[in-house]
């Protein structure tokens, strides 16, 4: 069985919508779950996720006629979820309690800083308490996102909540591999910067998983 392409079902589509959705409909059975994991991860909150992944799906319907495909569909298409996600962000404060979870990067010898790189995980302790700081944390991470330069917290979503390589982060930005990296290490020194202002309260250790550490060596080497 032959697999169209994203491509060219976004052909099909400028020429068929409004008309027939079909080629469309396949675009986004093919990509809903992505777009909604991606959205939950940032919000936290299946019902705003799913809000927000209908809205995303509706903004590139409208979108595709003017898309001119400098990029791929799913890069366009995930550029258009952490957007929305983030805006989110800045619109509506969560209102139950849900895991967190954020990923980044240890600290460098030759650093006086480092970055955030643990898996946070909320505690499945039933005591108000527990719940109530894990809530806390999943917001003021969320206020330092929205305070982050837009584009750093996007390359952060891609790469330490999408768990993007740099190789695929490069072809989706259309930047050098060596430029995403240190992009991208600039956001995480950003994020811990807010971090550090915003979240201060919260004492965190952070551990770099095997992967990082091994990029980190290769990135020392060029």
């Amino acid at each position: 069985m032959t697999i169209v392409s994203d491509e060219e079902l976004v052909a099909q589509c400028k020429k068929e919508l409004p008309a027939r959705t079909h080629s469309y409909e396949m675009l986004v059975q093919r990509h809903m779950d992505r777009v909604y994991g991606m959205a939950y991860r940032i919000v936290g909150n299946k019902e705003e996720a799913e809000e927000i992944a209908q809205d995303v799906f509706l903004k590139a319907y409208h979108g595709l006629k003017t898309f001119e495909q400098r990029a791929s569909f799913s890069t366009w298409l995930y550029r258009i979820t952490t957007n929305q996600a983030l805006d989110s962000l800045e619109k509506t404060r969560r209102k139950r309690e849900t895991n967190v979870r954020f990923f980044g990067r240890a600290k460098d010898k030759d650093e006086a800083h480092h970055e955030v790189m643990e898996h946070l995980r909320a505690s499945r302790e039933s005591q108000p308490e527990t719940h109530m700081l894990h809530r806390e944390l999943r917001e003021c991470i969320q206020r330092v996102l929205k305070s982050l330069d837009r584009e750093q917290a996007r390359l952060l979503i891609l790469r330490d909540y999408d768990d993007r390589s740099y190789d695929e982060i490069a072809q989706m930005v259309q930047a050098g591999l060596s430029a995403v990296k240190m992009r991208i290490h600039r956001a995480r020194l950003a994020f811990q910067q807010l971090f550090n202002q915003f979240c201060s309260g919260f004492s965190l250790s952070f551990t770099a998983p095997e992967r990082d550490t091994h990029e980190q060596a290769e990135t020392q080497k060029e």
